[in-house]
């Protein structure tokens, strides 16, 4: 992208000819509507009468001059549906109506909205009826976290009502100034379209079996071939309560269906823990599970309504600002915070004493100096809080510190040399998180490189005696540069402190790790700490734990004696919570002339910046089984933030390196490169994928034109890539559902929805137990009062929380049975209860006996196909289609899976073209923190997407369910790469795959 500093970035400052060129260039007209309607024209220094018409009404606000019409609406009307990602216009999601035009109301001053009327998300629902557009979104789940909905939705309603029949590039032009990190652009374009064409309608709602597997039923009797019966009865009081708890080394041995639906299904012997239900095998036909079902919050999501931690406003909040490093590496000699706490508004100010993300020092120092040792830019150094955001950050400014600023490493080459400046002094170790990441004890360290860690397989091996005995090798070297997470929704946290312990509203994937980390750092019990978080707007790894935002937002709170609300904003975002490792990677792989694999070699560096875990061996260790894999990988330390699990941690790059090793083994060979892979995968779900998917893409008909045989300067290519990912049996994860005695029924758990629809799987769970429909599912989530749930990441969420719903639901079931014999329908039979409920709890059992999980055969697959076009004399690369096959074990949610596949292929068409942080070598600073100049994927950037999923049954646990999150993203940039190759008959070795880098790689050799 251009440097130039006034040119207007490829999203528009404003969408809308001419509609605002700058609040200077308005701030005439502005005063002159306020004269006209009767205001003052005073401009400051202090707040400013002025008269805004919002959704039909007017409101009379006291703003200061510099108050954006975000702010205003948010702040001063509680118009929270209007969100705010990035402070100047890059992302969308503050987009509303100004008159007939759609504007980022976060780059308008509020000044300039008078005597316009202004329409926010809030005004185009009629009570519960919604706008046909907000319908739509629903209807085709156009939302995923949902924070950005509310601007996406805005802007194909300003499009819908100047053009009622657009094209799908029209709606992909009236969007291109929306960004949505989840990758929902897919849906949004089928919802515009069914406005334009008048076919906005939901599918009708399917009730449950009952549990039976036996289709739609009736009445919601006890499965007959309950595997054993329940020990926990329960007993009467206010509540009828059913605890139910599986697990233990008891159980019975059964046969359960497993294996590729359509496929390959044959009998497993299990064996079933004492009180499970028969577990929905592959012979089970269910009426609600594995239907496509909007979100049961979606109509919250597109009307404003949903809460996110953003929006918490409580009485008496204040507003806390951070003080973060300038310098990449520094000792702080001094804080001082006199001149910041004599300004208006300023009620506690706080000096950070320990930073959280870096690795830790294995001896710490006997007499640590007063302040933290600065290790990147953005380092918190200082807060303070103050009655309005304004005031803290003007008070943030006055804060003095006085750095003795120190030489850095900030390039990965440069750093592993014996003089660099060194990030850590001593020896360094990175406890692993509520996220993942992590890194191996004990490994040695040299200047910055730690490692190297070394893995054989099998552990006598000798991988150099195996790639000299082989008939066929190659050496391949791949890299790939750091990704920013860019959720829309920034880190923060809202903490109110109180005598009786502490309450937080942390945006969050993980609420009891935000709890297990403040309970800690503060020295109190886990009763006295709430964590609340009830929707998260993204996270894809990064926000677990309390953070850095999180400690400091309660030190202010326990000061200021009030509530803290800190929240980071796009460039603290960008510095300081983490990032996806790069990778510098050698691959050797060795082959007999048939090609079958007989020693793979992975020799990797990577920087996690200072912190530790840049690992990328996942894919080489599980995906192929050579006679001989070996591993090398060392961590190279940067004065740069820390890294934090990111969307299958790893994997991505590990993908990116061994399916371009693996596919040049193929042309080295003259060998198809799918007929390589079945010749080594013997994954039977993956097998399934690949075929699947070649014939959808037409691989036997695009690859009889030879790598970079297409005439002409513009060249198309079809490639291929797969992944891998993980089942999971832990941690703890408990649900408890709730019939009252006038027939609704609540789940509770305490798990976070960061927009996998988790939310909608539980109910769609209950409902089939209990006969219902989802609809009738009230799902209550994201509160550490309620059950302990599963993390939301590592695409864990589902395949941990729905066999705790369903034995919940099943206890609950049969306890109104018992209580309430002989009744024929849910709702008469709640009301014989007469004032009192029944509430039954579960808990997810270990996987079953019998089952244990293969690295070959019976982890996660997914298998992808890329068609590319590419400009060979300008660089330009295009994906233009993508064909993905992939299997999470019982699909519960056939439209939310559609949504998690688009998304992760959307992430990894991100980080393959466009993403890369980067640092000034001479300062150590990043110079693209913001969502301009590093660029996501946009709405003109989605391929056309057409995904498949698959059934692939383990006989694991009761529901069967898999993952899905991270699978998607795995093998993308890998397939887009061999794409390129195939296009162009060279192959294009580094990410992002710029202009620049496929014309190096055009002009090299393949």
């Amino acid at each position: 992208m251009s440097g130039d500093k006034l040119k207007i970035t490829r999203r528009g400052f404003v969408k809308g000819a001419g509609v605002l060129t700058g609040a200077a260039a308005l701030l005439g007209d502005a005063m002159e509507a306020s004269a006209a309607a009767g205001q003052a024209s005073k401009l400051g220094p202090g707040a400013v009468q002025i008269e805004l018409t919002v959704n039909g009404e007017r409101h009379r606000v006291a703003v200061e001059p510099r108050t954006t019409l975000a702010t205003a609406l948010r702040d001063d009307l509680g118009l929270t549906g209007t969100k705010i990602g990035c402070d100047r216009g890059a992302c969308g999601a503050c987009t509303v109506m100004l008159g007939n035009q759609p504007v980022p109301s976060c780059s308008v001053f509020a000044l300039d909205a008078v005597g316009q009327p202004v329409t926010t998300i809030e005004g185009l629902a009629q009570g519960e009826q919604l706008a046909p557009i907000q319908a739509a979104f629903v209807a085709h789940d156009a939302l995923q976290c949902g924070f950005c909905t509310p601007g996406m939705v805005m802007s194909c309603h300003a499009l819908l009502q100047r053009n009622a029949h657009p094209s799908e590039a029209e709606v992909r032009q009236a969007v291109s100034g929306n960004l949505c990190r989840c990758g929902t652009y897919p849906k949004v374009f089928e919802a515009a379209l069914a406005v334009a064409a008048g076919k906005v309608a939901f599918a009708p709602e399917a009730a449950g079996s009952g549990g039976t597997g036996a289709g739609a039923a009736p009445v919601p009797q006890p499965d007959p071939r309950s595997a054993n019966e329940s020990p926990a009865k329960g007993t009467t009081t206010g509540d009828t309560t059913s605890t139910a708890k599986s697990g233990g080394g008891s159980g019975e041995d059964r046969q359960v269906a497993v294996g590729v639906l359509g496929a390959a299904v044959r009998q497993a012997e299990r064996k079933i823990p004492e009180g499970e239900p028969r577990p929905w095998d592959a012979e089970t036909r269910l009426s609600v599970v594995g239907r496509p079902t909007p979100r049961i919050e979606g109509p919250e999501k597109v009307t404003g309504r949903a809460r996110y931690c953003y929006d918490v406003r409580l009485p008496g909040m204040l507003h806390a600002a951070m003080v973060r490093s300038p310098h990449a590496h520094a000792r702080i000699r001094n804080v001082d915070l006199s001149a910041a706490e004599k300004m208006p508004g300023v009620k506690a100010t706080y000096v950070v004493e320990r930073v959280l993300g870096p690795a830790e020092l294995r001896i710490k120092a006997k007499a640590p100096g007063k302040y933290p040792i600065v290790r990147y830019e953005g380092q918190p150094v200082a807060a303070v809080a103050a009655s309005t955001r304004a005031l803290a950050e003007d008070a943030a400014r006055r804060v003095k510190v006085d750095y003795d600023v120190l030489p850095h490493a900030s390039d990965i080459e440069a750093a592993q040399r014996p003089d660099a400046p060194l990030v850590f002094e001593g020896l360094v170790e990175q406890p692993s998180t509520a996220g993942g990441g992590g890194a191996p004890k004990g490994l040695p360290q040299r200047g910055n490189v730690r490692g190297p860690n070394v893995q054989t397989i099998p552990k006598e091996g000798n991988v150099d005696e195996a790639l000299s005995a082989s008939a066929v090798t190659v050496d391949e070297r791949f890299s790939t540069e750091v990704q920013t997470h860019s959720a829309i929704e920034t880190h923060g946290a809202v903490a109110d402190w109180k005598p009786d312990g502490l309450t937080i509203y942390e945006s969050t994937q993980g609420i009891h790790s935000v709890q297990e980390e403040l309970a800690t750092l503060f020295d109190l019990p886990k009763s006295k700490v709430r964590v609340v978080c009830e929707f998260t707007g993204g996270g894809f790894g990064a926000k677990f734990g309390a953070g850095n935002h999180g400690v400091i937002a309660a030190h202010l709170s326990r000061k200021a004696r009030a509530p803290v609300r800190l929240f980071l904003d796009r460039r603290g975002e960008h510095l300081a919570v983490g990032n996806r490792p790069s990778s510098i990677q050698r691959l050797r792989i060795g082959a007999t002339k048939e090609g079958q694999l007989t020693a793979l070699r992975l020799d990797a560096f990577g920087s996690a910046g200072c912190a530790a875990g840049a690992g990328c061996s996942g894919p080489v260790k599980n995906i192929y089984p050579a006679k001989v894999v070996h591993i090398e990988e060392s961590d190279v330390f940067l004065h740069a933030g820390p890294s934090a699990a990111f969307r299958a941690p790893g994997h991505p790059q590990g993908a990116f390196g061994l399916e371009q090793a693996i596919d040049a083994l193929a042309h080295r060979l003259g060998m198809d490169p799918l007929e390589l892979r079945d010749r080594n995968d013997p994954h039977p779900a993956r097998r399934e994928e690949r075929r699947i998917g070649a014939q959808k893409i037409g691989w036997a008909e695009a690859r009889k034109v030879k790598a970079g045989a297409q005439p002409g300067p513009v060249k198309r290519g079809v490639g291929f890539a797969q992944g891998v990912w993980y089942n999971f049996d832990g941690p703890p994860s408990v649900a408890e559902v709730l019939i009252h005695d006038d027939g609704s029924v609540e789940c509770r758990s305490g798990v976070a929805d960061i927009g996998g629809g988790i939310r909608t799987a539980a109910a769609q769970v209950v409902a089939e137990v209990l006969g219902i429909r989802p609809s009738e599912v009230l799902v209550r989530i994201g509160d550490t009062s309620f059950p302990m749930g599963p993390p939301s990441g590592g695409s864990m969420t589902t395949q941990m929380l729905t066999p705790a719903v369903r034995l919940a639901a099943e206890r609950a079931r049969d306890e109104l049975l018992r209580l309430v014999p002989g009744e024929q329908e849910l709702r008469s039979a709640a009301r014989k209860l007469k004032g009192r409920s029944v509430r039954a709890t579960g808990e997810r059992a270990k996987d079953y006996g019998g089952w244990k999980e293969d690295r070959y055969t019976t982890t996660i697959g997914g298998a992808q196909f890329a068609e590319v076009e590419v400009d060979t004399e300008t660089g330009l690369l295009r994906v233009l289609r993508v064909v993905a096959v992939h299997d999470c074990g019982r699909p519960v949610n056939r439209l939310a899976l559609e949504s998690q596949i688009n998304g992760g292929i959307i992430q990894g068409i991100s980080f393959a073209l466009f993403e890369r942080r980067a640092l000034d070598q001479s300062t150590g600073r990043m110079v693209n923190a913001d969502l301009e100049r590093y660029r996501i994927a946009g709405s003109k950037d989605v391929p056309r997407i057409e995904s498949t999923i698959i059934e692939s049954y383990l006989g694991r646990t009761n529901t069967d369910v898999s993952g899905i999150g991270e699978p998607a993203t795995v093998p993308t940039a890998a397939a887009v790469a061999n794409a390129v190759f195939h296009a162009t008959g060279k192959r294009v070795r580094h990410t992002p795959m710029t202009p620049a880098v496929v014309l190096a790689a055009l002009g090299g050799a393949a």
